[in-house]
């Protein structure tokens, strides 16, 4: 009796924790939806705010190895508490900024400085949550359920990325700026949610690099993490630019108004989180594959489904969607979980190194989106070149450990 209730408060707690990471999916989809209006509602253009969001991206990149080294010394709690604090504050500022740049348009770069001291802070706290979080994940499962762990919190990035559209959706139908204070009330309640949790058993593994012999402990994981670092920076990065590019590519087809793509997108993007949850409950969670045809099967389907994006009918960008969401859904578990496995002692500095992976995606994906000016298409095409290379890491990759494997 005492087992069972311990395992099922131990599953409860590693709900919370998958709500917790879903956030990020509420925040980072809600944002893109409310974006055009909050153009039209602000003293700022697009390329104005891709920067100051860009911004706050490109601080991923320092933070995220950071508090993923932190949680491995300290535990993950305090850093799951200090990410949720920063995103409501970060958003807060946000949510003031835009409303006073609307308000008083005269005083530009003060409102201005107010949002990139927003997106700062956003990037160096937010940057920890998906590592200290699939830390504690692992944590409650165990080091032989990393797999179980990485998915649970995939799960509820993935239902964040879901609801996160239709929340922005409904909430401007209220007001402009309802998504932003939405983004505000749900991290406090998530921080008092995450509080209220019991620390979970942790030993800190620090000294275990002073035991090791020199060099190899530093090196030799960052050589095994190379095809699963570039594998996670060329997905966020196509994933990122099909999403940038989706306006002029639908335009493009369409003779629709703004408000009907605006729509379109949210459709495409609600569709895309639909099929990623139900590829992670359904094949992933119920352990349907193994680790290695995931990766491969992932990266066939992501290639797939970029070739589709080259039609002209609208109902096969539906069909693209989802075959690309399916591919990232197998691709992103079984490279990450892949990853941990090559220093099990540090998984919250392999979760902050795969984020950063994903932060330098995401950033170049921004600096490709302009290549949409050139013609619609031409985004697609590199999409498909890069998923050309993820496909070669998975296929390649297998071939190397068969080899190996033979000698």
């Amino acid at each position: 009796m005492t087992h069972d209730a311990s395992r099922t408060q131990r599953r409860f707690h590693l709900t919370l924790i998958a709500l917790i990471a879903a956030l990020m999916g509420i925040g980072q989809n809600g944002l893109l939806v409310s974006l055009p209006f909050l153009v039209e509602h602000s003293a700022f253009g697009l390329p104005t705010w891709s920067i100051v969001i860009a911004i706050g991206s490109f601080l991923f990149l320092p933070s995220a190895p950071f508090w993923g080294s932190f949680s491995d010394r300290n535990g993950p709690k305090t850093v799951v508490l200090q990410a949720l604090a920063g995103m409501a504050v970060s958003f807060l500022l946000l949510l003031i900024f835009t409303a006073l740049s609307n308000e008083f348009s005269e005083q530009t770069y003060l409102w201005l400085a107010g949002l990139i001291v927003a997106r700062i802070i956003y990037g160096c706290t937010v940057a920890g949550m998906v590592p200290a979080s699939q830390h504690w994940a692992i944590l409650l499962c165990g080091e032989g359920n990393r797999l179980q762990a990485i998915t649970s919190v995939s799960i509820g990035l993935s239902t964040g990325r879901l609801i996160g559209p239709l929340l922005a959706m409904g909430a401007l139908q209220l007001h402009t700026y309802a998504p932003l204070m939405l983004m505000v009330a749900f991290p406090v309640i998530a921080l008092l949610g995450a509080c209220w949790l019991p620390k979970p058993a942790f030993t800190p593994k620090a000294d275990s690099e002073k035991t090791s012999p020199p060099g190899k402990s530093r090196k030799l994981p960052e050589m095994t993490l190379l095809p699963f670092l570039l594998t996670g920076l060329l997905l966020c990065t196509v994933v990122a630019l099909l999403q940038y590019s989706l306006s002029p590519l639908i335009e493009s087809i369409t003779m629709w108004a703004t408000d009907d793509i605006s729509q379109a997108i949210g459709l495409l993007l609600t569709l895309s989180a639909a099929f990623t949850l139900l590829t992670q409950v359904l094949v992933i969670k119920k352990k349907k594959l193994d680790i290695d045809t995931m990766y491969r099967l992932g990266g066939f389907a992501l290639l797939a489904g970029f070739v589709l994006f080259l039609n002209s009918a609208f109902w096969v960008f539906t069909i693209a969607m989802v075959v690309v969401s399916v591919g990232a859904a197998l691709l992103v578990p079984a490279y990450t979980s892949m990853a941990t496995q090559t220093n099990p002692e540090k998984p919250g500095k392999i979760a902050g190194l795969i984020s950063m992976s994903h932060t330098l995606g995401y950033g170049l994906a921004s600096l490709l989106a302009s290549t949409a000016v050139i013609f619609p298409q031409l985004p697609v095409w590199v999409c498909i070149g890069f998923a050309v290379l993820v496909a070669g890491i998975a296929f390649t990759r297998r071939k190397e450990k068969e080899a190996v494997s033979v000698v």
